[in-house]
């Protein structure tokens, strides 16, 4: 069942200020009219429109001012995130985003995971990430996925080692970093 409303405040997928739609009646129940964002299509309701309209139309100014700052900060962007990888680059596990949304909260900014769009990262490298603001404004951020840091300089100083023992093993003096010769 279905009930006509007209709504008071533009709401994605359904309608905009002012319009008369269609939907269900627990829908408006519960959400729509509790939440103040439409009536009952009535004389009273359609006179109160146009000031429904012009707060509306100030609201969506204010929110296209804070998108565009967002945009901007987003844009001047790079995301940096650490991950473990073996020698050839390949990751040990992916960089999804969840990591995104972690290296984006630590920049101070919040966003949902369905705003986050690229697939998942199983390589080391520099890569594109969008972030949606809405449906029509995108803003691609630079993303670099680096080897941990710890773990780069463990396998740094095994090589080391290894590099030690084997020029050892041959009889030679190892003349690697760190080892100073007497001459």
């Amino acid at each position: 069942m279905a009930m006509k409303v007209l709504l008071r405040r533009t709401i994605d997928g359904v309608g905009q200020v002012g319009q008369v739609v269609r939907v269900r009646n627990g829908y408006a129940r519960n959400y729509l009219f509790p939440m103040g964002y439409a009536a009952l299509v009535t004389p009273d309701a359609m006179a109160r429109i146009e000031k429904d309209k012009a707060a509306d139309a100030v609201r969506q100014a204010e929110l296209a001012r804070e998108r565009q700052a967002v945009a901007e900060r987003l844009a001047a962007l790079t995301l940096t995130i650490e991950a473990r990888a073996g020698e050839d680059g390949h990751l040990y596990g992916s960089v999804g985003p969840r990591h995104v949304l972690a290296a984006l909260a630590e920049q101070g900014l919040k966003f949902e995971e369905r705003h986050v769009r690229f697939d998942p990262v199983r390589e080391l490298g520099e890569y594109e990430v969008t972030v949606a603001l809405t449906r029509e404004q995108a803003v691609p951020v630079k993303l670099f996925v680096v080897q941990d840091a710890r773990e780069a300089a463990l396998m740094a100083e095994e090589a080391q080692q290894a590099a030690a023992q084997g020029a050892a093993a041959e009889g030679e003096p190892w003349t690697g970093p760190g080892v100073v010769q007497d001459e």
